[in-house]
């Protein structure tokens, strides 16, 4: 019954470790991108470049796209904290490549195809799949025994 338990906490780890993967890949779209302030709008464009008149709001084309700008919520915003977490404790204690290993955990959570990353590492998809499970169940193993107080926050 003991190494039931042990197992079943093993695969719930990863499974929680691949859905905070997943989440914080997700939050990353909603983040703010870099802006350059030099750069005019395009209605600033429209309004310097018409140079005699101004571009008025009654005038026929004018159109204000108000669009929704959607936000990572505080929940993704954490499990990107703690995603950048699990990345970093891939070190040369459970990796033979940890840049590679850490690339290939970041890819899958974006959600990128087998046969991509196959052709991406130059390996076969099985094979790179094999890495994958392998690279998760030692940060797994790792993070049961290293870092489970920042993981007992969330999921236990």
């Amino acid at each position: 019954m003991l190494i039931n338990k042990q197992i079943e906490k093993q695969l719930n780890c990863e499974r929680n470790i691949i859905r905070i993967l997943d989440d914080a890949a997700y939050a990353e779209k909603f983040l703010s991108k870099p802006n350059n302030k030099r750069r005019p709008s395009m209605f600033q464009l429209i309004e310097t470049t018409c140079g005699y008149t101004k571009y008025d709001k009654e005038d026929y084309g004018y159109h204000v796209d108000n669009k929704l700008k959607l936000r990572a919520t505080p929940r993704q915003m954490t499990h990107y904290d703690l995603a950048i977490d699990f990345l970093m404790e891939v070190k040369d204690d459970i990796s033979d490549d940890p840049v590679t290993d850490r690339k290939l955990l970041w890819l899958r959570a974006n959600r990128i195809k087998w046969s991509t990353l196959s052709k991406m590492f130059g390996k076969h998809r099985t094979t790179v799949k094999r890495m994958y499970e392998i690279i998760l169940n030692r940060l797994a193993t790792k993070i049961n025994s290293t870092m489970l107080d920042k993981y007992d926050k969330f999921f236990i």
